[in-house]
């Protein structure tokens, strides 16, 4: 929540709610520790309403840099999704972005390829970080980002022989080569993975009930990413 701002001479400042916990980058499973399945859900169906509720603003916002670090905890494991530099809006679903942008781990591979990418990136987003919260691990490996990159473009899956069959299932559902066939906010909570914990979780989606038609943002594309992402 941003509760106000001021500047000086160099600089304007955000008065913004201060989350006391850590960021989800020091959730992810290593040296051989197991995931905490439950709290996961509860974690990731917090950052899925988020981005629902983005997704459903006219013009719809998209992220396009969801990643760990990016998703603040509370004492309580509340997320909050946060860094909205890359962020930006989509006037017409019938033109799409261009700028290439975000995590190289995390980039879909309409961005890759640079095809053009609408919503849907933030869907592919969430599958990596599903991946990575279950694992510790991401999806796509390599030595260098030419490597990762073509796994990404060949949804080359490296997937571990212990992962959880629901999140498997769930995960498969989600990374698809193409935004249209990527699974839906509403059909990623219905999944039994998240229903195993969280059975009615579709029905706590929100959103916006109240809106400015106008909606700002300041995006940090790239100067020689003009055009429409300016």
């Amino acid at each position: 929540r941003l509760y106000g701002h001021f500047e000086d001479e160099k600089y304007c400042y955000l008065i913004m709610q201060y989350i006391p916990n850590k960021d989800l980058f020091e959730l992810i499973p290593t040296n051989g520790r197991k995931p905490n399945i439950k709290l996961i859900t509860s974690i990731m169906k917090g950052l899925i309403s988020a981005v629902y509720y983005l997704h459903s603003m006219k013009p719809i916002i998209i992220h396009r840099d969801i990643k760990p670090e990016n998703i603040l905890l509370d004492n309580n494991y509340n997320a909050y999704l946060t860094d909205f530099g890359w962020s930006n809006y989509m006037a017409n679903s019938q033109i799409k972005r261009t700028t290439v942008c975000g995590t190289p781990l995390y980039l879909p591979p309409e961005m890759i390829e640079q095809l053009g990418h609408d919503e849907t990136v933030d869907i592919w987003c969430i599958g990596i970080l599903l991946f990575e919260l279950i694992t510790g691990t991401t999806p796509f490996e390599g030595n260098d980002f030419k490597t990762v990159a073509h796994n990404i473009t060949e949804l080359k899956i490296t997937w571990p022989p212990k992962m959880d069959p629901d999140a498997k299932d769930l995960v498969s559902k989600i990374l698809k080569l193409k935004g249209k066939d990527r699974l839906p906010i509403e059909q990623i909570l219905s999944h039994k993975f998240f229903g195993k914990y969280f059975p009615n979780a579709v029905n706590e989606l929100i959103k916006p009930e109240h809106q400015n038609n106008r909606t700002f943002i300041i995006s940090k594309d790239a100067p020689n990413n003009c055009g429409e992402d300016s």
